[in-house]
């Protein structure tokens, strides 16, 4: 629609249009917008009535009706609803280049909001510390342009901050006591004398403190001197934009809707992040050739270690920060993809290739389940060697399982007494296993919600398109509880004499392991006159008494209960 000759605010879908990627010029004709006509005026009055009704509102001077709102959500839900159906008509002409950009401009954030809350909160925090001594940078989906948008949503817009400070070690021992704890505390003083900000919660206490706070329209999470949630920020938005257009950020954010409407996203919970998934979709694709690999296999300069340390990530997070380029730590986005990808992927639209993705999951991360399902303790005690390493490095799983053993640490790779571990995905900046903290309730989740998943896109008859997908979004919940072992549970996998010894223990009898094999106990009659206890056998060099002897006379001859076992 024609924008109004006033300088009325301008709406949200008009900064969302504005910010989404240009229709690809050598594809398939273009497509006619689902039920609107071919004459470029949206709506059948004319222009001079509607400069007649804008006129009449800016004399009347008159505040908003009390429907303000509402009328200005309406272009919202109009473009959110006419993006889907153009998705939908991309689908059953197949063309495929056109659903990827339909489903992600759909899904485009406008940035005007959350960049000038970074302006504002950059000029403001001049009152605590010289603006030559700190960076403040946004991290995680904002950056990489992951996010969801849904129409007519209240929800604000969620941000993710990381305060930097130079000068100062972010891998020293005591800077979290000297510097990060001090330094929330103090933004939390501040903040509550600040107008419009509301503190929501201050985490001291964890392990990486962060203060929570909302403004009118957004809601921020800030953390201090963590230099690698930018540069991995950094890498996965170059990773976007590389390869296949569209394919990655449509995977990612078809995966996010999928795990919230099954509630298997929060890491919180004991299940794995959104980052954690989107290490997943990448690797999916890098490993059909979908997406090139820009980090290198072996680090430049003569380090030793593959991976980045704090100081050199400090470093690089400082120089780059406004514009947001780390070029000597990975390469370039490319739009070429490194191979010849394989055949059927390229050609798959949105949902197909989510369905490609249920399967590899199967396949690769989630196959070691099925494997090691027999093991004492669960399959979350299996051993590194027979699980899948999802890395975003070019590396064999060979040399990764060398990498991962050798330079990051032991109680993440390795699983122990007490320390099960049930996804093994490399964090490809520092080496860090990302799927480390989820617990057996939330693994059993995702591997039953993704084999349901599978199976019900297998099932569906026709098109795999939006109709599908949504079916699938609309379905509730499993109940997430843990499957019964196969063998009993335990906390490690016992080997060599301690499984001899167990094995014999549990082939014994149980009278004797009862009478003859526990410690000596006080006699226990019970109200029937019968012993209920274990009967203590007579120590050597000391006769037994008469009164044990009757006992043992009696307890052979009755037979105790079941119940009393």
């Amino acid at each position: 629609p024609k924008a109004p000759e006033t300088p009325a605010p301008r709406p949200v879908a008009w900064a969302k249009r504005a910010a989404a990627p240009k229709a690809p010029e050598t594809p398939a004709p273009r497509l006619p917008r689902a039920g609107a006509p071919e004459t470029p005026q949206a709506s059948g009055v004319p222009e001079e009535v509607e400069v007649q009704e804008e006129t009449a509102k800016a004399s009347s001077g008159n505040s908003e009706p009390a429907n303000a709102g509402l009328e200005e959500q309406a272009p919202v839900e109009e473009e959110e609803e006419d993006m889907t159906k153009m998705m939908e008509v991309a689908e059953s002409v197949g063309n495929a280049e056109a659903a990827y950009e339909f489903l992600n401009s759909a899904n485009a954030q406008d940035n005007s909001t959350t960049e000038e809350l970074l302006d504002n909160l950059r000029r403001d925090l001049g009152q605590l510390w010289n603006h030559q001594d700190f960076e403040l940078e946004p991290f995680g989906s904002a950056v990489a342009d992951l996010s969801l948008v849904s129409a007519g949503s209240t929800k604000k817009i969620e941000l993710d901050i990381v305060l930097l400070f130079r000068d100062e070690a972010a891998d020293a021992k005591d800077v979290r006591q000297k510097l990060m704890i001090p330094t929330i505390t103090r933004l939390s003083t501040w903040l509550k004398s600040q107008a419009q900000m509301v503190v929501k919660n201050v985490s001291v206490q964890a392990q990486v403190p962060v203060i929570s706070f909302e403004s009118p329209k957004v809601a921020v999470e800030l953390s201090v001197q963590q230099p690698h949630n930018v540069l991995n920020s950094w890498h996965l938005r170059d990773l976007c934009e590389s390869g296949c257009p569209g394919r990655l950020r449509a995977l990612v954010r078809l995966i996010k809707m999928w795990t919230k409407s099954k509630s298997i996203v929060s890491s919180t919970e004991g299940c794995l992040g959104s980052y954690g998934y989107a290490l997943l979709a990448a690797g999916f694709l890098c490993s059909h050739g979908l997406v090139p690999l820009l980090l290198p296999s072996e680090r430049q300069g003569g380090e030793a270690s593959p991976y980045i340390s704090a100081a050199t990530a400090m470093e690089h997070a400082l120089d780059g920060a406004g514009s947001g380029v780390s070029e000597q730590l990975w390469s370039s986005p490319s739009t070429a993809p490194p191979a010849q990808p394989v055949a059927p992927y390229p050609e798959m639209m949105p949902v197909e290739l989510f369905a490609a993705w249920l399967g590899w999951m199967q396949q690769a991360p989630l196959a070691f389940a099925e494997q090691h399902h027999n093991l004492i303790g669960g399959c979350g005690g299996a051993d590194l060697t027979s699980r899948h390493i999802v890395s975003l490095r070019p590396r064999t799983q060979t040399d990764l399982r060398g990498d991962v053993t050798r330079w990051s640490r032991e109680e993440s790779w390795v699983a122990g007494r007490g320390n099960q571990m049930f996804l093994t995905i490399e964090e490809p900046l520092t080496g860090e296993n990302v799927g480390r903290n989820i617990t057996a309730n939330g693994f059993w989740a995702l591997h039953s919600e993704v084999k349901r998943a599978r199976e019900f896109l297998a099932s569906w008859d026709g098109q795999k398109g939006s109709a599908c997908f949504r079916a699938l979004v609309e379905l509730p919940a499993l109940t997430r509880s843990v499957p019964p072992p196969q063998r009993p549970m335990g906390v490690a996998i016992l080997g060599g004499k301690q499984q001899q010894q167990q094995q014999q223990q549990q082939q014994q009898p149980r009278f004797q392991t009862q009478a003859f094999h526990q410690q000596t106990l006080a006699p226990r009659p019970s109200s029937a006159g019968k012993w209920t206890g274990p009967i203590p056998a007579a120590q050597s060099g000391r006769p037994s008494t008469p009164y044990l002897q009757h006992l043992l006379q009696q307890r052979d001859r009755a037979v105790r209960p079941t119940a009393r076992r």
